[in-house]
């Protein structure tokens, strides 16, 4: 009789259903040994704590899981409002757009919104550098987490002379 095509992993379901066949039908002159009964339940307990640290050892995998997309989804959020450069999927071309988003696919993969579409966080390349004007003072951001601070006025004019 050949086995091959059957499952050899027991589950608890299909070993309370052949011991509780066992002891159903143990003549009662001739009761199974102690020893033996023992056994097999320590076999059960043995296999009832297996199934339990697989299900929190799969638990614990889901919360680095998401641990690991907030932290993404984190970082990525940073980037909203600013221009950057991403290549397609193919990793060929090379494109900017403006960061209007960040969303979690389905996948479970974090992407950027440019232009209503979704860009893989794994095809960024740079970050455009950006100037803004804040009353008076320039602030550059180069793209790589520096910014600079400086006057930007070219005259002494105060705002009591306005």
């Amino acid at each position: 009789m050949s086995t091959t095509g059957l499952s050899t992993e027991v589950t608890m379901e299909s070993f309370l259903t052949l011991f509780t066949t066992q002891l159903q039908y143990q003549d009662p002159l001739d009761p199974q040994d102690n020893s033996e009964f023992l056994s097999q339940l320590a076999q059960f307990t043995t296999l009832e704590q297996e199934q339990q640290q697989t299900e929190y050892l799969s638990d614990l995998s889901s919360l680095d899981t998401a641990s690991l997309q907030l932290d993404q989804i984190g970082v990525a959020s940073e980037f909203i409002g600013k221009t950057i450069t991403y290549s397609d999927d193919e990793g060929e071309g090379e494109y900017t757009g403006v960061v209007e988003g960040v969303q979690l696919e389905e996948d479970g993969t974090v992407s950027f919104v440019i232009d209503g579409e979704s860009v893989s966080i794994s095809n960024f390349i740079k970050v455009e550098s950006t100037t803004t004007t804040v009353e008076g003072e320039t602030e550059t951001d180069s793209g790589d987490g520096i910014s600079s601070v400086g006057d930007d006025t070219t005259d002494d004019t105060t705002i009591e002379e306005l």
